[in-house]
């Protein structure tokens, strides 16, 4: 069996099956993760949400064997990460974890280079992945590349975190709350930019956090996990919100569902044809119905501009009741069955 990821998924998401994953520790009469089944589709983004010590962060880690699992199996793009050797594994899956992890010795350039100089690729074929990257994430090589952590600020820091992560371009990312340390304008700011990398990259990844607002804003799909990564319900944002699979599950997603729903749908599905007045509040057309919202609350107003055009109060309400009734049904609830599967 071969011990590294093959270089087919270099550039592209590869599928991620867990299948019976457990783990034991000794002297615990309960297991920390136990029997844990899911497929993620190759290109997807799953994120895992709990309360703390539920398991969610030792799940992730059994996938790159910074923890090894006591029973149960891991592929990746069909390969049995098992039968892998860890380092030369580790080497082909992006990791970014809170506190961020980069060498205070190191530059910049430095630090996100370190994994493909271990696999050996040249001096500039490494200056140019550096330079790329940096880009890529919004830092200007030219400024921040000779830099040291130090001399970077916290949000600056999450960016070259995430930049390491792909430095060589793996077909797998992991993701432990990577901007949970970041105020809230930065950690919006950071999440945009993510979405932006992951719409152009499209990597199989894996996001746990303990914000479920983050998860709505951010996940494919979310998994709900319960203690021992039992898996409460594993289902898109927009069904999760509107038919949480139990009180467990309503919990998080908590009274203002409908509120939360209109983050997930863009301004531009309310706009009308009528010309915004001269000084009406705008908002990119990009924006999500909640940000039109929030921003005619902010203003003390019921219109915004989008694009030189008039979205009103009227209007963001009738989107958003469109979208609570376009939720998709389902045969089955995901968290009813045995191996999750895609789609539910």
């Amino acid at each position: 069996m071969p011990n590294t990821l093959t270089p087919d998924f270099a550039t592209a998401g590869a599928g991620i099956e867990l299948v019976g994953l457990t783990k034991r520790y000794p002297g615990q009469r309960d297991p920390a993760v136990e029997n844990v089944n899911l497929q993620v589709a190759a290109g997807e983004l799953v994120v895992f949400v709990g309360p703390s010590g539920c398991g969610k962060t030792t799940t992730m880690k059994m996938i790159n064997r910074l923890i090894e699992p006591t029973s149960g199996s891991i592929r990746i793009g069909g390969r049995d990460v098992l039968a892998m050797q860890p380092d030369q594994l580790r080497r082909h899956i992006g990791y970014a974890i809170q506190q961020v992890g980069l060498f205070p010795h190191l530059t910049i350039s430095e630090n996100i280079g370190i994994v493909p100089r271990l696999l050996k690729w040249s001096k500039a074929r490494v200056a140019q992945r550096v330079e790329e990257l940096l880009q890529l994430v919004g830092l200007d090589p030219a400024v921040h590349a000779r830099r040291y952590p130090r001399q970077l600020s916290g949000g600056q820091q999450q960016r070259v975190g995430v930049a390491r992560a792909l430095a060589a371009d793996p077909p797998v990312m992991l993701m432990d709350e990577p901007f949970g340390a970041t105020d809230p304008i930065t950690r919006g700011r950071l999440q945009d930019e993510f979405l932006r990398l992951q719409r152009e990259l499209r990597k199989t990844i894996i996001f746990v956090t303990h914000d479920f607002e983050e998860a709505i804003k951010l996940g494919d799909r979310i998994a709900v996990l319960r203690d021992r990564s039992h898996i409460a319900q594993l289902d898109t944002p927009a069904r999760i919100l509107a038919d949480p699979a139990d009180d467990y599950v309503a919990s998080f997603v908590g009274a203002d569902a409908t509120l939360k729903r209109l983050a997930l749908h863009s301004v531009a599905e309310a706009t009308g044809d009528t010309a915004a007045a001269p000084g009406t509040p705008a908002v990119a057309p990009t924006a999500s119905l909640r940000e039109a919202l929030d921003t005619m609350v902010a203003h003390g107003v019921e219109q915004v501009s989008v694009g030189g055009v008039v979205v009103t109060f009227a209007q963001l309400c009738a989107a958003a009741r469109a979208a609570a009734g376009a939720v998709p049904a389902q045969a089955a609830p995901a968290h009813e069955t045995g191996l999750v599967r895609n789609g539910g």
